[in-house]
């Protein structure tokens, strides 16, 4: 088949655009384990984010992730042992917030 745009003239033309620049590609984190939990809490419910890599984080990286979930999230939350609990059921936003990081997730 012929191209159509194969006959037309191109000269006197401006040069067009550079290429955008191809994104770097996300490095995975580490998988992060989310459950929902309201048993022994006095019927509130909570989120909890386990997994691997949070517990073989310190208490500083966590307690960051802690603090940028809750702010993203809009929500309370607190460092229990080694796993984040965020107040409320918030596995479907969390889970979005941790892939749009890097992180894998089990939901």
């Amino acid at each position: 088949m012929d191209n159509p745009f194969d006959r037309l003239d191109a000269g006197g033309l401006p040069p067009g655009k550079a290429p955008a620049p191809k994104p770097e590609p996300k490095r995975k984190l580490g998988k992060v384990n989310l459950r929902y939990e309201r048993a022994g809490r006095g019927g509130k419910e909570v989120t909890l984010l386990e997994g691997q890599w949070i517990e073989s984080q310190e208490a500083r990286v966590r307690d960051l992730l802690l603090g940028d979930l809750k702010r993203a999230l809009g929500t309370g939350g607190a460092l229990e042992g080694r796993a984040i609990a965020l107040q409320g059921d918030r596995r479907e936003s969390a889970k979005a917030w941790l892939l749009r990081h890097g992180f894998t997730t089990n939901l």
